[in-house]
């Protein structure tokens, strides 16, 4: 009896593999108790089990024969197997059958295999090739058996790489070293880590014995999951008892009595720290443009603004506005000073959103922290969760541009019938102003709104005119541009200003209806460049449903990502070429 393996990998759920006696039910304790929860599974028992055969050149002839005779032998015996899986490995691993394939039919695939005729051996492409199958197979035990006469050559995968994958998938690693020169040292290494044992076959011809060997190490080996009560730093012992007999072993769980275990602790994450430098580094850098900026204000400007704008300050507070208001106050100074404050700025008053520009930096943190705890509470890497928060960041500039979009299609919607109404406000003998007074009274927003400010600075000093072109730069609509500049035009040279509008009105609605007709046209057009586009994504999705394993080259071969780059690159300009023809401008 012995205990072979403990993973702590999901702690605390602590799994152990022990050897018993055969036909014995093991027992685990820990410390002076039971283990809480144990879930033992016999191995013999395996719900998944992948043949992974080496058919390099170097197996070539009589070793193949026997390998893959003895192989087939096993595997006939292995009836309580839901699930079986064959993996060849030569100079490149493949996986030669598909997800649902019964044993019968693995054994006549084992059966036509031959040897690759070109050099190298793909062991540690193998290990994670058949611990991705495997976990695709199954969600209960999962069994490599591996078969080698060499040592690995031409692997893209390393064998820390293989650990971690066959331990991620829970899968027990036992390995056959057939011939004398058999590299034993990974396979040691891949049995130690996860729970299985060498099988040393000097012979190829004792290859059935071998086999037979690992059938009852099969019926002999348990793994038991269980909660472990122990805290990160304390030190346990383990024991499993069965059929009158005890085996032990100490247990230290990683990590200290203050806290969780290093290995979950996202903060030791070398993507996460770098990310996180980067952060720092940007702020630090718009700190120092700021502080410039403001150092090299005048000083005229120093003192003007301390009275000023304190003055205001001060009105504000004894309103009523209190610490919030002094807060968003601050705030808005603050990025006042950073370049790009009058496009942020533009960007709230084109929106329509009853927002402050101070509320910006505020609802982007509460976005950040909002979809990093949801990509952390969805199991995602620290990596993403880190990409979610800045992602996060633009969260309230994506909205503002969302709603001044809508805000302009909403205006332009509403900008035949306006130019009407003033049309026939004219007509009634009345001026410009109350035509605007009218619309600014009785419309509906944001027609309404735009020419009530349109009003204000007119009062306050500034000409009609230049109110209608600030509305133009606010709006960004360009059937009123167009509306704006012919205005001005009749306001130099004369004539009348009802006739001026019904035309407006009607070249508008015009404009309008030739943009749905093209926008009707080219709509097959845009149908055809959207299918275009989502095609490949939807087959390499279907495709993986239906054939994982014709798909995983794809994603885990330097010429498949090659592939997906190059993919990506020309899908991008295609999609760039199909808009541009899609386009048409009026």
């Amino acid at each position: 009896m012995q205990i072979r393996h403990v993973d702590l990998g999901g702690f605390p759920e602590v799994r152990v593999t022990a050897v018993v006696p055969a036909g014995a039910r093991p027992i685990l304790w820990e410390g002076n108790a039971p283990a809480q929860f144990a879930r033992p599974h016999q191995l013999g028992a395996e719900e998944a089990i992948v043949l992974a055969v080496d058919n390099s050149h170097s197996m070539r002839g009589e070793p193949l024969r026997q390998a893959t005779s003895a192989a087939a032998d096993f595997l006939a015996q292995q009836e309580r197997a839901a699930a079986t899986g064959l993996v060849a490995f030569g100079h490149q691993a493949l996986d030669l059958t598909r997800a649902n394939e019964s044993r019968e039919d693995v054994t006549r695939t084992l059966a036509t295999l031959a040897s690759d005729p070109q050099g190298g051996t793909s062991l540690y492409d193998a290990v994670v090739l058949s611990a991705t199958r495997l976990q695709r197979m199954s969600s209960g035990m999962r069994i490599l058996v591996l078969l080698t006469d060499g040592k690995d050559l031409g692997s893209h995968n390393s064998l820390t790489g293989a650990i971690a994958a066959a331990r991620r998938a829970n899968v027990v690693v036992y390995s056959i070293a057939a011939g004398a020169s058999a590299d034993k040292s990974p396979l040691r290494a891949l049995a130690a880590a996860t729970g299985g044992k060498v099988f040393d076959a000097a012979d190829v011809g004792s290859l059935g014995s071998t086999y037979a060997a690992l059938s009852q190490e099969l019926d002999r080996t348990w793994q038991i999951s269980y909660l472990t009560s122990a805290r990160p730093g304390d030190r346990v012992l383990l024991s499993v008892r069965a059929a009158g007999r005890r085996a032990g072993a100490p247990l230290r769980i990683p990590g200290t009595k203050y806290g969780p275990s290093e290995s979950g602790s996202i903060a030791h994450s070398g993507y996460t720290a770098a990310m996180i430098v980067l952060l720092v580094a940007l702020l630090l850098s718009v700190a120092g443009v700021a502080a410039n900026r403001r150092l090299r204000k005048s000083e005229i400007g120093r003192l003007v603004d301390k009275h000023v704008k304190g003055g205001e300050r001060r009105d504000e507070n004894r309103k009523g506005g209190g610490s919030l208001e002094a807060l968003l106050d601050w705030t808005e100074r603050s990025i006042d000073e950073l370049p790009g404050a009058s496009r942020l700025t533009r960007a709230v008053e084109c929106s329509g959103l009853k927002v402050r520009v101070g509320h910006l930096p505020y609802l982007a943190g509460l976005s950040a922290v909002v979809l990093g705890v949801a990509a952390t509470a969805f199991g995602a890497a620290p990596i993403l969760a880190v990409l979610c928060m800045l992602a996060g960041l633009g969260v309230p500039l994506v909205t503002l541009q969302v709603a001044a979009s809508r805000r302009r299609k909403a205006f332009d919607r509403q900008l035949p019938d306006v130019l009407s109404t003033i049309a026939s406000t004219l007509r009634a003998g009345h001026g410009l102003r109350p035509a605007i007074r009218a619309i600014a009274d009785d419309g509906s927003p944001p027609a309404s709104e735009e020419f009530s400010r349109v009003l204000g600075e007119e009062r306050l000093g500034r000409p009609l005119d230049q109110a209608l072109a600030g509305m133009c730069e606010r709006i960004g609509s360009a059937d009123f541009e167009y509306v704006a500049t012919a205005v001005n035009v009749q306001s130099q040279v004369g004539g009348s200003m009802a006739g001026l509008f019904d035309t407006l009105s009607e070249t508008v609605r015009e404009r309008q209806r030739h943009a749905r007709k093209v926008h009707a046209l080219t709509s097959m057009g845009r149908l055809s460049a959207a299918i275009l586009i989502s095609l490949p994504f939807g087959l390499v999705l279907i495709m993986s449903v239906i054939n994982p394993s014709y798909m995983a080259p794809l994603f885990t071969t330097s010429v498949g990502h090659l592939l997906i780059g190059f993919c990506l690159v020309s899908m991008t300009i295609g999609g760039l070429i199909l808009k541009r023809i899609v386009t048409v401008g009026y």
